[in-house]
């Protein structure tokens, strides 16, 4: 009997089926992981993005393209972002079998979009001019993915390769271009090394390269901001609450006697910081009870204390991930940008039955205004955010020039002992030297620090243990060009650009 194979599905499997090109991709992608926190090696990402480049270059078809773009992203993310099983099988109870399915759908999304951006450059690719392909296509190919995959559904810009480099001399760019002028030098410079071996045209491309990275450094010294006034002292909360224990009635009112222990010892502070969510209960319900004679003691005080908790509209059921100022309790931050299938969830209704049927945890969050105005906290307006929001950096410059620092409030403990709490602090890190705001950033269990507006760490305390961090924030006035026209530069080059190859491709070759 004669077997008819089905195109599609011959084509799907053959996708998954690795042979010697995209096993390569796949370790490549592994090893690009090494550049990121916390093991920090910033050239291997060059490396690997060279190496990719170069399967790119190599590749006979647009599918062969998507497909190591695939396998790279399945190396790079499902080595880079594996913390999310933590999150979803040990913290959420859902079921093993369940929870490495949700993981993989997870790390096979984000791998699409480098997928995409091979089928993208095998389009483009021009077999005649491979040092523009290395140095033009290909640097823009990976901006464009890496920019799309942060706006897609609610964005999920994790491992934007701009972040590996926040110490060399690329972190110039960043007050510049932000984080995609930093991903686009990077990835410049990948296509750079691989046309001076590959096809020795050393003299261009080494004066290329060069000129890059001394650009960058040189732009490293310019002052874009001016600190102003004095600093403004303040202390940062870690309870170190384990996830597992966070939300058990038993653990309730330790846990706010923790908290105020903490604050009543540094109540000389012009500023405390309780992380996200410290209260683990609904504000209201606290307001009345259990806290109920230390915020009034509070509004009697000058210090602002900031907390994090679950704050409500009276007479409706919106919820909302917030920031309260105890001193003044009508002064608040809800979280704008929630987490997807999170905080909030896509077809919440379809969603709400799927987790019915499988045992999901399900609840949602209400987002906060896109145009909150700073608090005044110690005497300076500060920009507010909570966890995730810090991976969007136009976002946040949304409060500036207004705000003269910056605080940030997460709780990792989600995903406590793994990659990614020193992640997100990377994240940080390349917020301040985009946006020229030194930030004070207080968490559950760590990474609580403060940064400068180089992106350096000033001060930090040990995860994972019980401690205030009390250190000076420097309030500063001024805005670096990012935080004045956010990725506008970068979407008009690579709109500008590709708009050129498509009219080349179909005008200028004689197609129409």
């Amino acid at each position: 009997m004669k077997t008819v194979k089905n195109p599609f599905l011959s084509g799907l499997i053959n996708l998954f089926i690795p042979q010697k090109k995209q096993a390569i991709a796949f370790g490549l992608g592994l090893l690009g992981v090494l550049s990121f926190a916390p093991l920090n090696f910033a050239p291997v990402i060059i490396a690997s993005l060279t190496g990719l480049f170069l399967l790119w270059l190599e590749a006979e078809n647009r599918f062969e393209g998507f497909k190591i773009g695939l396998w790279f992203g399945l190396g790079f993310f499902g080595f880079g972002v594996s913390w999310l099983f933590s999150s979803i099988y040990v913290y959420s109870g859902v079921l093993l079998p369940l929870a490495i399915l949700m993981t993989f759908s997870f790390i096979l999304f984000l791998s699409l979009f480098i997928a995409f951006s091979g089928w993208v450059a095998q389009y483009f690719k021009d077999s005649k001019r491979p040092g523009l392909v290395l140095t033009v296509l290909f640097p823009a190919v990976w901006v464009g993915g890496e920019l799309v995959r942060s706006s897609l559904l609610g964005g999920y810009p994790f491992l934007l390769v701009g972040n590996s480099h926040i110490e060399t001399w690329l972190a110039g760019y960043a007050p510049v271009f932000g984080v995609w002028g930093m991903s686009w030098a990077i990835a410049m410079s990948a296509g750079l090394l691989l046309w001076l071996f590959k096809k020795r045209s050393w003299f261009v491309a080494s004066i290329t390269l060069c000129l890059l990275w001394s650009v960058g450094g040189l732009l490293q010294d310019v002052e874009w901001v001016k600190p102003v006034d004095k600093p403004v002292d303040i202390a940062l909360l870690q309870g170190n609450i384990p996830q597992e224990k966070k939300w058990l009635q038993s653990e309730f009112m330790p846990t706010l006697k923790r908290y105020v222990s903490m604050t009543k010892s540094n109540m000389d502070a012009d500023v405390i910081v309780w992380p996200e969510t410290a209260v683990p209960a609904y504000y209201d319900v606290v307001e009345r009870g259990a806290l109920n004679s230390f915020i009034k003691d509070a509004q009697l005080l000058n210090t602002d204390i900031l907390v994090g908790a679950i704050a409500g509209d009276r007479g409706s059921a919106n919820y909302y991930n917030a920031l309260i100022n105890l001193h003044r309790p009508t002064d608040r931050y809800y979280k704008s940008h929630l987490v997807p299938f999170s905080e909030f969830f896509p077809l919440n209704d379809a969603f709400a039955y799927v987790s019915s049927l499988f045992n999901i945890p399900y609840a949602t969050f209400t987002a906060g205004a896109d145009d909150q105005a700073p608090l005044m906290l110690g005497g300076q307006l500060a920009g507010l955010s909570i966890c995730y929001e810090t991976a969007f950096g136009e976002e946040m410059a949304r409060q500036l020039p207004e705000a003269k620092y910056l605080i940030t409030v997460s709780n990792d403990a989600w995903f406590a002992h793994t990659f990614e709490p020193a992640q997100q602090l990377q994240e940080v890190q390349m917020r301040a030297l985009e946006l020229g705001r030194e930030i004070a950033r207080s968490t559950n269990t760590g990474f609580s620090a403060i940064i400068d507006i180089k992106g350096k760490i000033k001060q930090q305390i040990p995860a994972y243990e019980i401690g205030v961090l009390r250190g000076k924030v420097q309030p500063y006035e001024g805005l670096t060009l990012y935080a004045e026209w956010g990725k506008l530069p970068v979407l008009f080059l690579l709109f500008s650009l590709f708009a050129f190859m498509l009219a080349k491709r179909y005008f200028l070759s004689g197609r129409l």
